[in-house]
């Protein structure tokens, strides 16, 4: 579907760091099942693009459409779950609405209301569940005037409301570079963040060859140390929030697809891990996706539980020298983050492109979760995946372009 070099799309990751091309990203833990469905739906037309939150009470049969229903959302929007609580959350850049977290719940009668909504100065990057009464963001500054300070955010879910919004400086971070965070974890009373250094003059990416987590206190976001490991490159990817993984047992995993959206490749694709506990990478642990992948790169995942993750994996050649970002082609598996293996969901989901970019957000309950896929010839379809034995079966027919997040209340 796109095929363009790196550069173009790190040069919109960077400016438009919450275009809701962007992604999701996966949530410390799956979105809880409370209710009914809310599929989150972009509908391209042929000056612009809207998107729409829509309800409907099936995932799995008939064909859902925004025609004459939906509620229209202002510009395209990132969408996270938080509790019982969808955000649609936009910023500066174009056609992202505006800076805003819009809350939208379940009324008495079951019907998808908004409930609230609160404003920020310009960005919510990394969006993050940090629990279901709290919604955590960072806004990373764009240019050299503003001071190399971040600001981290933090929000109550049932009103909503911004509580936090503490500035810190990056500047142990900065080298000559943009850092742009790729992932937020809290555990222990510590903010973890994964990110990547990016040139602010020609955009490139020269250091690829290390995995950066920054640590911080939380709630007050204060640097305490950086740690890196020279076994992947860095974690997440531009414009992502999956960066890094939480289980439940308290481990951190950093995702690194060690080519994807940066200017050049220089180590393998993999995992790390931070032993709960611990706040160094693992040197016990690395799980080389290089190795038993055929070469394949991680376009988007979740974490599903139990140490399983869902992700789509493509290939992403050269292009006059550059890295291609090409979100063709992609296929669907299910990675064991403990037995160290790649299996290939079965059941015949075909070749397919992303769907608008790498923030997507998917609901997993009794044993399933719920994939959109849009194939060459057939449209997009919501594909049901069973966990267990990595099957699945074509669900209901999106009449859209894309699907940027599914839910359930």
């Amino acid at each position: 579907m796109y095929n363009k070099t790196i550069l173009m799309l790190v040069a919109v990751g960077c400016w438009l760091s919450l275009n809701s091309c962007s992604k999701d990203p996966d949530p410390v833990d799956p979105p809880a099942v409370t209710g009914g469905y809310v599929v989150a739906i972009r509908d391209v037309g042929a000056s612009q693009s809207t998107d729409y939150l829509l309800q409907t009470t099936s995932i799995t049969s008939g064909t859902l459409s925004v025609a004459g229903q939906g509620i229209a959302q202002t510009g395209n929007r990132t969408y996270v779950q938080a509790g019982k609580t969808i955000f649609s959350i936009g910023g500066s850049g174009t056609n992202q609405g505006t800076p805003s977290a819009v809350g939208f719940v379940l009324d008495a009668s079951n019907k998808l209301v908004q409930k609230g909504s609160f404003t920020f100065e310009k960005y919510f990057d990394v969006p993050t569940v940090i629990d279901e009464n709290t919604l955590g963001g960072i806004q990373i500054p764009r240019t050299a005037a503003e001071n190399r300070s971040a600001t981290f955010y933090t929000a109550t879910v049932a009103t909503p409301t911004l509580t936090g919004q503490v500035k810190n400086s990056l500047a142990p971070l900065f080298r000559d570079d943009l850092v742009w965070p790729s992932g937020m974890r809290i555990r222990d009373g510590k903010a973890y963040v994964s990110y990547y250094l990016q040139n602010r003059t020609t955009l490139q990416t020269a250091f690829t060859d290390t995995a950066y987590v920054a640590i911080y206190s939380y709630p007050a976001f204060t640097l305490e140390k950086v740690i890196k490991d020279v076994r992947t490159g860095p974690a997440g990817s531009a414009n992502s929030s999956n960066g890094l993984i939480k289980t439940e047992n308290g481990d951190i995993y950093t995702v690194a697809s060690s080519a994807y959206t940066f200017s050049q490749r220089t180590k393998p694709a993999g995992f790390l891990r931070i032993k709960n506990g611990e706040t160094v990478f693992d040197p016990t642990y690395f799980f080389n996706l290089d190795e038993i992948s055929n070469n394949r790169k991680i376009y988007y995942c979740q974490y599903l539980g139990n140490g399983l993750v869902l992700a789509e994996m493509g290939r992403f050649p050269t292009v006059n020298g550059q890295w291609a970002y090409e979100d063709v082609n992609l296929s669907v598996v299910i990675i064991d983050l403990n037995a160290k293996t790649v299996k290939e969901v079965s059941g015949g989901i075909p070749a397919h492109a992303g769907q608008g970019g790498i923030t997507l957000s998917v609901p997993v309950e009794n044993g399933k979760t719920y994939l959109p896929v849009t194939s060459y010839t057939e449209g997009t379809y919501i594909w049901e995946i069973d966990i267990a034995t990595a099957t699945a079966k074509p669900g209901a027919r999106v009449n859209a372009k894309y699907v940027t997040g599914i839910f359930k209340l």
